[in-house]
């Protein structure tokens, strides 16, 4: 038995654009994920960052198999999921399973707890009647709420406490990957930090891995062993989540860390901020080459021609960045954040042509 639990290798999901009602003609394509290849070991938390529209959701959908691939694979404990019989497919929907982003709309208001809590045990048979309720009681008071909750319907709780029975759902039929679609997204920060601990507590009970997708590294940070970041549909850098929050190399990681609020104000107004312009691109028409050169501030002519692959930066590291002249140093390591006001921060250049300043703001 190997250390990794789930592989995708160049996975690959396009969305066709058609136009007419009797006769459709595909007119465009979405390029939502494009070539993406990482692995997620047993026990651990990966984290998957980005921007809104950038593939995570869809990402998401293809590792639990709601989306059938364009191309590429996904490898489930060694098999390939695209290969599964009826059989194996119903076997694995026990095993992988997920906790969606919006909790009010993830619950069907006309069930009662009990019942949305206990349907995968039903749909897979699992033990009598008599065993399911009380096994579904179990799971509430896991999470956090209380037994006596499982005749009462959705509207009776709270945005968190029906995120907590989501998360209950998700437990019921004993799965071993739970891919949480940005599960504390839609709630107010005193309750992401309880659902975050309950997760992570969750995780060291049951011995279970996740696949985190979040748009907020505050949120990834604290939960997360790895990370891996994407960009219009590409991952861009991957890295131990200790190695990324403290030196990012891919600009687009250290642009994203810019926007993450310092609880400190005077530090805040203080230090310098790596600024993008523009919007993010269509998947449409995604960019040449680099996707991420158009709002790169330290983009340069190869950056349009040359398409670069995701590599390792160091011979002892095992972070990876897909970038031509990637960051040398982070302005936000622990010692700049606790240097003197007034004091700025540099950050290094891979290419000795490029100014130091370049694309860093105060």
């Amino acid at each position: 038995m190997t250390d990794t639990l789930l592989e995708i290798d160049q996975l690959t999901k396009n969305f066709p654009i058609t136009e007419g009602i009797v006769f459709k003609k595909e007119v465009a394509t979405v390029k939502a994920v494009a070539g993406v290849s990482l692995d997620v070991r047993r026990g651990e938390t990966l984290g998957i960052v980005g921007e809104s529209g950038c593939g995570k959701s869809t990402l998401a959908r293809l590792i639990t198999n709601l989306l059938a691939p364009t191309s590429g694979t996904v490898r489930f404990d060694g098999k390939d999921i695209s290969t599964f019989s009826r059989q194996e497919l119903f076997a694995f929907r026990r095993q992988v399973t997920m906790i969606f982003q919006d909790p009010y709309a993830s619950l069907n208001p006309r069930k009662r707890v009990g019942f949305i809590v206990a349907e995968p045990l039903v749909v897979h048979g699992v033990g009598t009647e008599v065993e399911r309720k009380r096994r579904v009681q179990e799971l509430l008071e896991v999470v956090g709420l209380n037994a006596e909750h499982y005749n009462r319907f959705p509207h009776e709780f709270s945005g968190g406490q029906r995120q907590r029975i989501g998360i209950a759902r998700a437990l019921a039929a004993g799965p071993r990957l739970i891919v949480c679609d940005e599960p504390v997204s839609a709630l107010d920060v005193s309750v992401q930090a309880q659902i975050l601990n309950l997760l992570s507590d969750l995780q060291a009970e049951f011995g279970l891995t996740y696949v985190f997708i979040a748009h907020d590294l505050s949120v990834v940070r604290h939960i997360s062993d790895r990370v891996a970041v994407m960009y219009l549909g590409r991952l861009v850098e991957l890295a131990d989540a200790r190695e990324l929050y403290a030196e990012p190399r891919h600009p687009y990681t250290g642009a994203l860390l810019s926007a993450v609020p310092i609880a400190n104000p005077r530090l805040g107004r203080s230090r310098r901020k790596l600024v993008l312009a523009g919007d993010v691109p269509s998947p449409i028409d995604p960019p040449s080459a680099c996707r991420f050169h158009p709002r790169c501030p330290r983009a340069q002519d190869v950056c349009s021609i040359d398409d670069p692959e995701l590599r390792s930066m160091g011979p002892r590291s095992l972070r990876e960045a897909a970038c031509h002249f990637p960051l040398e140093r982070w302005p936000l390591t622990p010692d700049e954040m606790r240097a003197p006001v007034g004091v700025p921060p540099t950050v290094g250049c891979a290419n000795e042509s490029t100014p130091p300043e370049f694309g860093i703001l105060k």
